[in-house]
């Protein structure tokens, strides 16, 4: 069961400086963001009087194979259930053994390259997860070709640090309702 979760569609500058404010845990974005893609949503999810224990920031852009790419990052502390909503999984987290065998993709934060695992899901997307600063990273695109542009050197940027002053932002995704 995932705590209360509010949407955030059509975001602006000023929404993402109050979500930054009210988040314990990371707002990651693409940074510098792939060409042409924009900043298309975000959810919270947790108590509203207590800082968010997860967070989902939907992007939104040409896809590397052609197309359109919806991009949903999540950070999640273990248990909460927001990425396995996207991911169209039971059960709160990636389950057991995930951690095991070769990494399939990897982003970049802080310098740092951050494996993820790929996760079997509903074939119109494509699902990663891996760990970062101590929190569930997940990674969910739509179409599942989209998956590619994690083969890239994707590099993540934590919004509650700073918002870069160039961050786009678009119209709000359809895909930021968990379990669409």
């Amino acid at each position: 069961m995932v705590d209360p979760v509010s949407l955030h569609g059509q975001l602006d500058r000023d929404d993402m400086e109050q979500s930054r404010r009210r988040s314990g845990v990371p707002l990651w974005v693409p940074w510098p963001s792939p060409p042409e893609w924009a900043t298309t949503g975000l959810a919270l999810a947790g108590d509203p009087d207590r800082p968010a224990t997860a967070t989902a920031v939907a992007g939104t852009g040409p896809a590397p194979l052609g197309g359109m790419a919806e991009l949903v990052l999540v950070a999640e502390e273990l248990g909460t259930g927001l990425g396995s909503g996207y991911a169209a999984l039971s059960g709160p987290d990636p389950g057991a053994g995930l951690l095991t065998g070769a990494p399939q993709a990897s982003v970049r934060i802080g310098g740092h390259a951050m494996p993820l695992w790929s996760l079997p899901t509903r074939a119109d997307r494509c699902v990663y997860v891996g760990e970062a600063l101590g929190r569930w990273l997940w990674a969910v695109l739509w179409p599942a070709e989209a998956g590619v542009l994690l083969l890239e050197d994707l590099v993540l940027h934590d919004l509650r640090e700073q918002i870069p002053g160039g961050l786009r932002f678009g119209p709000p995704s359809p895909y930021l309702r968990p379990g669409r």
